[in-house]
């Protein structure tokens, strides 16, 4: 119940605001009782998440991408490729025996370029799941908006990095924002004209000294069009970019007690090879820690590997993990039961 609360809170404008306050601020974060209590929460969650599988499956279907944002290290990516549907029904299959309700159709790539993608969704709804994807929006004309519809997609998150035109197309490369915007909309019409609640729309905005000063618009302009709006703050892709990121960013704050990540606890991360990595910003699949052609879910979930490398974020010696040396994301441990 908690955790709803925390998400709806979250997901406001003034949520948004008093949450990165106090995530921010050393003085609350590093103060002997908050640190106290959130190592206790920590400590109570890693105990429930240690006896569960993944709450949630992320499948890179296809790794291809028609955009070149400024914020993300895609363009640095010398592999393509897209899942063949043999190994996505196994993965499917494995999730169904192991109880896994939530599966994300995306990773590191534009889920609408997979033209397999309707067919996938079909495979895991008969299985049972609640489905939901990461888009760009731009290619979601109103063939795709009727078809995801009827698909019984549960939720669609789409990238709009932009209150202005101008702003839109600085961040996303390659991208029209005019084009971009009456997707979405269009999307919201279908679902109206057809009398269904799902896909739920949820607009995500990474906030960035570029489009910083429009995220109040951005509030005002969709909060009564869509289900939800995330702001989140821009990480370095565990070292792969240099963009400076904005001052008020938590990810960007020196000297805070860094803490385990609830990733590598709560999140599978598959790519389109069927190779499970690390997290969500293990883009280049850096570190692998098993593989789903020949592993089940359990096998790698319970691997040695992964409680390595758990066992290093609970002694916080994450010097010992290359990828995690370079990242800066700080995730948020109230958000999770």
């Amino acid at each position: 119940m908690l955790t709803k609360i925390l998400h709806k809170i979250r997901g406001k404008e003034l949520g948004y605001k008093v949450g990165r306050r106090i995530l921010s601020s050393k003085f609350i974060v590093n103060n002997k009782i908050y640190d106290s209590m959130y190592n206790k929460k920590i400590d109570k969650t890693i105990k429930k998440m240690e006896k569960r599988y993944p709450v949630s499956v992320h499948i890179a279907s296809s790794n291809y991408c028609n955009s070149s944002c400024i914020m993300c290290p895609h363009s640095k990516l010398k592999k393509f490729g897209v899942m063949n549907m043999e190994l996505y029904k196994k993965i499917i299959d494995d999730c169904e025996k192991s109880k896994i309700k939530e599966l994300v159709l995306s990773f590191f790539g534009e889920p609408l370029l997979d033209k397999s993608l309707l067919e996938r969704i079909k495979y895991a709804k008969e299985r049972g799941m609640n489905i939901g994807f990461s888009s760009n929006g731009s290619m979601l004309n109103e063939k795709w908006a009727r078809d995801l519809i009827e698909s019984g997609l549960d939720s669609i998150t789409i990238s709009l990095d932009g209150y202005s035109k101008e702003t839109y197309e600085k961040i996303r490369r390659g991208l029209k924002f005019e084009v971009t915007k009456r997707n979405i909309l269009g999307l919201v019409e279908m679902k109206k004209m057809l009398n269904r609640q799902n896909p739920s729309v949820n607009l995500v905005l990474v906030e960035m000294k570029e489009n910083q000063k429009e995220i109040k618009k951005f509030y005002e302009e969709w909060k009564n069009r869509v289900e939800g709006i995330n702001i989140i703050n821009m990480r370095n892709w565990a070292g792969a970019i240099e963009k400076e990121t904005t001052p008020e960013s938590f990810h960007s704050k020196k000297g805070m007690k860094r803490k385990p990540c609830v990733s590598v606890w709560t999140e599978m991360y598959v790519d389109w090879e069927g190779k499970v990595v690390l997290c969500c910003d293990d883009w280049n699949s850096s570190t692998v820690i098993g593989d789903l052609n020949t592993q089940s879910i359990e096998e790698v979930w319970k691997g040695d590997k992964l409680n390595k490398i758990r066992n290093f974020h609970k002694s916080k010696e994450f010097y010992n993990i290359p990828l995690c040396s370079k990242c800066n994301k700080k995730t948020v441990w109230w958000l999770f039961d």
